[in-house]
């Protein structure tokens, strides 16, 4: 069982599909936005053999954070139903969106929860369903019905921090904060959620009327998370590009990365690409701005050695740090 291309072109993959490997396992991550629903839209068209990763499943939301991490149990026990193995060969894509900019987020998202679970044989159809369907390769409604699998999964709290650390490591200044969201509410001069943002949450059932100008983390620096596309062919720059990317936009991928968003979802766009340039200690604030703005920050907690001065009651107040293994406790 050796290691897999992170990156798939859409003539790789269909070489890999005409092989017929029992290892394959084709993913279809896509979010749509309502009222249409990520189901329907693969029963109408997907990739031969491609089965529906349902993104709601496993995965519970509480009040402040939308996109929580699964139970790894339940993650385990949903990812056997897809027929998937500790020696599967995962391909991962997603389709065309109102918002383009919206295009491969899934992908990555989905990339990162399953190697934050000890699943690294991924791979992600560059371009998507949009580029499959441009170079000619062929779709299908027949929905197939895998053998149940029979997986492990493994979680790595080293690839994620949660809010206590998120506001230790601002306090101390010492690590690089990349912050994905689009440069106007990154300078505050727009309110969150997003356009994006909005419709992910509205896929979800989790959308609710918070909407608060909050601008960004003290040291961050705004990378906004489609700059990873090659806009031209949709699909996921070079490593020459991302590598210009970086450097356009002040960020060192070879040292340590914090990347946050508004729900810990584009974030994980950062770890990709950090990756693809061979680098693995980007870690993802996955409860990100959401969190922030509805606790009232730590920064503004008078109990806190880097706080300002207006006093508020903070979340580090009221639970204490995650130790290193354990999986976190839901926030209320």
């Amino acid at each position: 069982m050796g290691e897999v291309d992170t990156i798939l072109t859409s003539l790789e993959l269909k070489q890999r599909i005409d092989v017929c490997p029992d290892d394959l396992v084709i993913l279809d991550v896509s979010i749509v936005p309502p009222p249409a629903d990520g189901q329907d839209a693969y029963n109408k068209q997907h990739l031969p053999g491609a089965i529906y990763f349902d993104q709601r499943r496993s995965v519970p939301a509480t009040r402040l954070i939308p996109f929580s991490l699964p139970d790894p149990v339940k993650l385990q026990e949903y990812l056997r139903t897809l027929g998937i193995n500790n020696d599967s060969h995962i391909v991962l894509y997603d389709r065309d969106f109102t918002l383009p900019d919206l295009l491969t987020n899934a992908n990555a998202r989905i990339w990162w929860l399953l190697k934050a679970h000890g699943i690294t044989r991924v791979s992600i159809l560059t371009g998507g369903l949009r580029k499959w369907l441009a170079d000619g390769y062929p779709t299908t409604d027949v929905i197939p019905h895998p053998k149940p699998g029979s997986v492990t999964v493994q979680f790595n709290p080293s690839l994620w921090l949660t809010y206590p650390e998120m506001v230790d490591l601002v306090a101390k200044g010492d690590t690089q904060i990349v912050d994905t969201r689009e440069p106007r509410y990154f300078k505050g001069e727009a309110d969150e959620p997003s356009e994006p943002s909005t419709l992910a949450l509205e896929a979800f059932d989790l959308l609710d009327d918070v909407h608060i100008k909050q601008g960004h983390m003290p040291g961050a620096k705004n990378l906004p998370f489609f700059n990873i596309i090659n806009w031209d062919t949709y699909c996921i720059k070079t490593k020459e590009e991302l590598e210009q990317m970086f450097k356009a936009h002040g960020v060192d991928p070879s040292k340590p990365i914090v990347s946050t968003c508004y729900i810990g979802y584009t974030a994980c766009s950062i770890a990709l690409a950090t990756h693809l340039l061979g680098h693995d200690h980007t870690r993802v604030y996955y409860v990100s701005i959401h969190v922030l703005h509805r606790v009232h920050s730590l920064l503004h907690c008078s109990s806190h050695p880097s706080a300002g001065t207006r006093p508020h009651s903070c979340l580090l107040c009221k639970y204490p740090r995650a130790t290193s293994g354990t999986q976190p406790a839901p926030l209320p």
